[in-house]
């Protein structure tokens, strides 16, 4: 019997390749969360109660044109932070954590998948994942206002939409260090779910705790850095009590000693230590 009675079809190789290898870890972490329920139930009440009803209200409202303070109060709203914890802590729960309870990790790294191409593909699927709550629904938002504006001024809404969209990849990016620092410190997917919500939710306490006392104490808060960081791209600086030097070390504190913690984890996964 020939091949194509059988509709063989040879394979071309290309996810053999290293430089596309992290796409396709990428590609089935995307597909795992669009079916599963309770993300798309999570994503759905989200963007409805964070962005939809803001869509429509702010649509109607009689505006000059689209403002960086209109969309920096619009993306610092509670609703937003709030699902974003959520949805990261979903996400990123079983990226790490149910590779290493099934041993996949090793499976991955022994078919010639270095460390570097395995955590750039769980993080390029976790941030692709998470664009379509933190991305995409502050960008239809800023077209909204831009095209129900009166004033002419475009050019202005214009930049104001460009300061949106580095402001949905930041926000998008921003928790996800920590939620796959937290999934590689378990092997069960439900601890590093609840860690990760608990671990920004305890230093938001903390922070508000110690805030009377020094107003750079709100830096140990991720949500108020994430704030605080979306004004800086909106052009409406940082708070004259808040330590410029100290906002960039929180910054670099909650994004890179993490990635760097989750990187040397996978290397010990990948000896069998």
């Amino acid at each position: 019997m020939g091949l194509n009675p059988i509709e063989y079809r040879p394979w071309d190789g290309q996810r053999s390749k290293h430089a596309r290898r992290f796409l396709v870890i990428a590609d089935s972490i995307l597909r795992h969360n669009l079916r599963s329920k309770w993300f798309l139930a999570v994503l759905i009440v989200g963007t409805f109660l964070a962005f939809a009803l803001n869509i429509i209200f702010t649509s109607i409202t009689p505006h000059e044109s689209l403002t960086p303070e209109l969309m920096a109060s619009q993306m610092n709203n509670g609703l937003f932070y709030i699902f974003m914890v959520i949805l990261v802590s979903m996400v990123c729960s079983d990226l790490l954590a149910e590779d290493s309870r099934s041993n996949s990790l090793v499976l991955y790294l022994s078919r010639a998948l270095r460390p570097e191409g395995y955590l750039l593909g769980k993080l390029t699927g976790a941030f692709i994942t998470l664009a379509i709550f933190g991305l995409f629904p502050p960008i239809i938002l800023a077209i909204a206002v831009t095209a129900t504006q009166s004033g002419p001024d475009y050019l202005s809404s214009a930049k104001v939409i460009l300061e949106t969209v580095v402001a949905g990849i930041w926000a998008t990016f921003f928790l996800i260090p920590i939620g796959l620092m937290v999934s590689s410190l378990t092997s069960r997917r439900t601890y590093a779910a609840v860690g990760t919500f608990m671990a920004l939710f305890v230093l938001g306490i903390i922070s508000g705790i110690f805030v009377q006392f020094d107003a750079n104490w709100q830096l140990l808060d991720p949500g108020s850095v994430l704030a605080m960081s979306m004004n800086v791209i909106f052009g409406l600086g940082l708070p004259e009590q808040v330590d410029t030097w100290l906002f960039g070390a929180a910054i670099f504190a909650f994004t890179i000693p993490p990635l760097i913690l989750v990187y040397w984890r996978i290397l010990r996964k990948g000896v069998g230590k």
